[in-house]
């Protein structure tokens, strides 16, 4: 049986061929602090094939909600296939080490641009000159070396326990098989549309 992560990546890769330029853009949902659910797309920086990693900053709302509960739902569209996935699964913080690895793999004008907004992500700012002002300001102060890892910098994987893959069908009836993960393996099923 194919492995569910291995169709995800199929999938992607397909979706990517057919033009799709921020295919590896998905909706991370979580419970918002008050319970309310709370969704936003989110760019997913691996996945692996029992897991799915993307960044973010230490003091956004996501890493407090996924805090308080762990549990979190990734929905990918792939418009040009007509296709979703989606993923529900616990959430797992990386480790400072971890961080500090993939921050050095991160290209330096992405790490420029995460040093001079992630101090105030979600926070109110007088005017967004400001930032550009930092930004620029980080980019000649460190030309010729290396930026430091950003105390910010948040790396949050989401270990699949569900995966439901949706081929949406106007000819037909649509397809949908569900992909169940536990401690013993994988269980899959056909659901109806």
């Amino acid at each position: 049986m194919t492995y569910p992560m291995d169709l995800m990546r199929q999938w992607l890769d397909e979706e990517k061929l057919k033009g799709a330029q921020n295919a590896q853009h998905a909706v991370l949902s979580t419970q918002g602090l008050n319970g309310h659910p709370h969704g936003r797309i989110v760019a997913i920086r691996e996945i692996e094939e029992e897991r799915i990693l993307f960044f973010t900053q230490k003091r956004t709302r996501k890493v407090e909600e996924l805090k308080k509960n762990s549990t979190a739902a990734i929905t990918f569209w792939f418009e040009r296939s007509a296709r979703e996935v989606m993923i529900e699964g616990d959430a797992i913080f990386l480790s400072e080490a971890e961080n500090e690895k993939y921050w050095h793999t991160y290209p330096r004008w992405a790490q420029i641009r995460f040093l001079s907004y992630a101090p105030t992500s979600g926070l109110p700012i007088e005017n967004k000159q400001k930032l550009e002002i930092k930004r620029n300001e980080i980019e000649s102060d460190h030309q010729d070396t290396p930026l430091p890892l950003s105390p910010d910098y948040c790396g949050i994987y989401v270990i699949p326990k569900r995966i439901v893959f949706y081929t949406y069908r106007l000819d037909e009836l649509s397809d949908v098989w569900e992909y169940q993960i536990n401690e013993t393996g994988v269980v899959k099923k056909r659901l109806s549309p």
